[in-house]
C-alpha cells in the first residue's frame, strides 16, 4: 500500500513531506499513548525510613489466612497497577503488594530527602567521602543534620546509603551510612535483647559500667557477613602460623605440607610484635617519624611479596596476612601522644614494652593502611592480632593517660577499629579476621583490655579465639588440670563457643587457634580439632610460634582434615 501511495506522488519532495508526517504522527501517538499509561499507571518509587521496607503480604492455604513478608529495597521503582486515594497496587517480584501511598514517592531524589540521622554508635567524621577520620566526631543517638544524600550511593540492591554529607557545627563533612538510622529509637534501641554480660568490672569501675562498657556503647545491629565470588574461603580452612621468613626461606617445604597433612592454608606474620614490618612498606612514613626504624629487617619488596602469596595460591593455599595491631613499640615511642602513657605525659612500659593506645585514631589509620598495602597483594583475609590494651591495668588506672579522647569504653573502641578496618578493606574483597584471648568469652567480660567477645564477632568476617590449654589455671571449664587435656579444653570452650555467638543475629566464621606447643603429640592435636568438629564448627589454625619445620614435624601427624 505504502508502494502505491509514493507512485501517486508525482514528486521526491512530496514523498518526504509524507514519511515525514507519517513519522510525526506515529511520535504523537506515542507520546500521547505513553503520558495516558503514565496517568493510568505511573511510575512511583519506594520511600523508607530504613534500607528495607518489609510488607506484609497476607494469602489463604488451606481455608486459613497466612501472611508472607516480601523486603524492598528503599528507591525501588514499581510501576502502579491500581490507585487509591490512600494506597496503591503494584507488583513486585511476581508479587502484588498494596501499600499506604506514604510509602510511595514520584521522584528518587525524595526517597533521599533525608532530614536528619542518628548514629548508632560513636562514629568520628571525614573531611571528604571515604576520606581520612577527622577529630570531630558524632554520638551514640545524637542528631545530625543531613546536607545531601547522592543517589549514586544508594544500593539499589540493599537499599542502603553508602554516605551522608552532614553538618556539624558549621562545617560539612562525610559520615558513614552503615551505622545511622534515620530516628532515634532506632539508633538506641538495643538491637540484640540476648547479649549475656558480667558485672565483674562493676566493682573497679562503678555500678553500671559493664552494661554501658559491652551493651549501651556497643552497636549489635547484624552485620551481612561478606561473601566475594572472586575470593571464596573455604569450607574447612585448616591454617599454620608461620613467620614471613621461614615461609620464604622454607619455600618448598609449605608448598609440600598439604600432600601429607590436612593444611590448606597459612597465616603469615607480616607486621609482627615490637611493630617491625617484614616487607618493604611505603605506608610507614606516612606515620612514622623515623620508618626505618620498622623496616630494619625487610625480607622481601611488596612486589615479591604478591608473587609469594600467588605462588601459594596457585598451589590451592588460602593465604592470611597477620597484622600484630597495637603492641607496637616503634609506633608508640615515635608517637607519644597516641600513646599510652603516665598523667606527666612519659610512655609506660608494660612488660617491657610501650603500647600505642587502641582509642588513638591514628594508630588505627596507620594499621588498617598498612591492612589495605597488604590487600593490594591479593591475599585472601586480613587477621588482626593484639586488638586490644595492655592487660593489668586498673591498678594504675589512676596514674594513666590512655588518651581517651571521647570518653569511650575499652569495648566500644576496639569495635570501632575493627568496624573502620572492615570498612576501609571491603573495596579489596578481602575477609577481615580478629584474634581474641580465651578468657573473655568464658568470663562474659573483656578482661578490661577491651576484647568483649561479641562486641568484636559482630565486626568481623573471622572470628578467632585462643583457647590454648596452658592458659587456663586448675580448675577451669570445670576441667581439674586444663594443661594436661587440651582436647577437653577444646570441646569445653568451643561448646562456650556455640552459646554465645547464638546471641548475635549474624555471626561470624569461628576460627579457632589450637595448640601445637608444650610438647603436645599428634593425637592430641586430633583431639583438639575433633572437639571443634564435633561442636558444628570446621577449620583451625595452628600455633606453633613462627611455625618452622622442625617443629611443626613433631606433631605434624595430627593435622588431620
Amino acid at each position: 500500500m505504502m508502494k502505491r501511495i509514493l507512485k501517486r506522488m508525482n514528486s521526491p519532495r512530496k514523498a518526504l513531506f509524507f514519511i515525514g508526517a507519517l513519522i510525526l504522527i506515529c511520535a504523537l501517538f506515542f507520546v500521547l499513548g505513553s503520558a495516558i499509561l503514565a496517568k493510568i499507571h505511573p511510575t512511583k518509587y519506594i520511600d523508607s525510613s530504613e534500607s528495607i521496607l518489609e510488607v506484609r503480604v497476607p494469602y489463604i492455604v488451606n481455608g486459613e489466612i497466612d501472611e508472607t513478608v516480601v523486603e524492598i529495597p528503599r528507591g525501588t521503582k514499581v510501576q502502579i497497577e491500581e490507585a487509591e486515594d490512600d494506597q496503591s497496587s503494584f507488583r513486585y517480584e511476581g508479587t502484588l503488594i498494596t501499600l499506604d501511598n506514604t510509602y510511595l514517592k514520584d521522584s528518587l531524589e525524595e526517597c533521599l530527602s533525608i532530614e536528619n540521622v542518628y548514629p548508632r554508635r560513636l562514629i568520628n567524621l571525614r573531611d571528604k567521602k571515604e576520606g581520612t577520620l577527622s577529630e570531630e566526631v558524632v554520638k551514640k543517638g545524637e542528631k545530625v543534620r543531613v546536607v545531601q544524600v547522592d543517589p549514586e550511593d544508594l544500593d539499589p540492591e540493599t537499599g542502603e546509603i553508602a554516605w551522608y554529607k552532614v553538618e556539624k557545627d558549621g562545617k560539612d563533612y562525610w559520615l558513614n551510612g552503615k551505622y545511622v538510622e534515620t530516628s532515634k529509637d532506632l539508633a538506641t534501641k538495643t538491637w540484640s535483647a540476648n547479649i549475656s554480660y558480667s558485672t565483674y568490672w562493676d566493682e573497679y569501675y562503678g555500678e553500671g559500667y559493664s552494661k554501658d562498657a559491652f551493651l549501651s556503647q556497643v552497636d549489635y545491629k547484624p552485620t551481612k557477613n561478606h561473601n566475594y565470588e572472586e575470593n571464596p574461603m573455604p569450607d574447612n580452612c585448616n591454617a599454620v602460623h608461620v613467620s614471613l621468613e621461614y615461609l620464604i626461606k622454607y619455600k618448598d617445604y609449605y608448598l609440600n605440607l598439604s600432600q601429607d597433612t590436612g593444611i590448606n592454608a597459612y597465616v603469615v606474620e607480616l607486621k609482627g610484635d615490637s611493630g617491625y614490618v617484614w616487607y618493604q612498606s611505603e605506608v610507614l612514613k606516612d606515620y612514622l617519624k623515623d620508618p626505618d626504624e620498622a623496616l630494619q629487617s625487610v625480607l622481601c619488596s611488596l612486589d615479591e611479596l604478591k608473587d609469594l602469596i600467588q605462588e601459594f595460591q596457585d598451589a590451592g593455599y588460602y593465604m592470611i596476612g597477620r597484622i600484630v595491631t597495637f603492641k607496637d613499640v616503634l609506633f608508640a615511642s615515635q608517637n607519644t601522644e597516641e600513646s599510652i602513657t603516665d598523667t606527666s605525659g612519659q610512655l609506660i612500659m608494660h612488660n617491657g614494652e610501650y603500647w600505642p593506645s587502641a582509642y588513638s585514631r591514628k594508630a588505627w589509620m596507620y594499621n588498617v593502611d598498612i591492612a589495605k598495602e597488604i590487600a593490594s597483594t591479593g591475599i585472601n583475609e586480613i587477621q588482626f592480632d593484639y586488638v586490644r590494651f595492655p592487660d593489668g591495668l586498673v591498678s594504675k588506672s589512676d596514674q594513666l593517660d590512655l588518651k581517651n579522647t571521647y570518653n569511650e569504653s575499652k569495648a566500644s573502641a576496639l569495635q570501632g577499629f575493627l568496624q573502620y578496618a572492615s570498612d576501609e578493606l571491603e573495596p579489596y574483597e578481602v575477609y577481615v579476621a580478629a584474634d581474641v584471648f580465651a578468657w573473655p568469652l568464658a568470663a562474659q567480660d573483656d578482661q578490661d583490655i577491651g576484647q568483649f567477645f561479641l562486641a568484636m564477632a559482630n565486626s568481623v568476617d573471622v572470628i578467632c579465639p585462643m583457647p590454648y590449654s596452658d592458659h587456663f589455671s586448675a580448675g577451669a571449664l570445670g576441667i581439674e588440670d586444663p594443661s594436661s587435656a587440651p582436647g577437653e579444653v577444646l570441646a569445653r570452650y568451643t561448646e562456650l563457643a556455640v552459646k554465645e555467638l547464638s546471641e548475635i543475629e549474624d555471626p561470624p566464621v569461628y576460627r579457632s587457634w589450637i595448640q601445637a606447643y608444650g610438647n603436645l603429640t599428634p593425637q592430641q592435636m586430633k583431639d583438639q580439632i575433633q572437639a571443634i568438629d564435633n561442636a558444628g564448627y570446621s577449620g583451625y589454625m595452628i600455633w606453633y610460634g613462627f611455625g618452622d619445620p622442625d617443629s611443626l614435624n613433631t606433631n605434624k601427624a595430627g593435622y588431620i582434615e
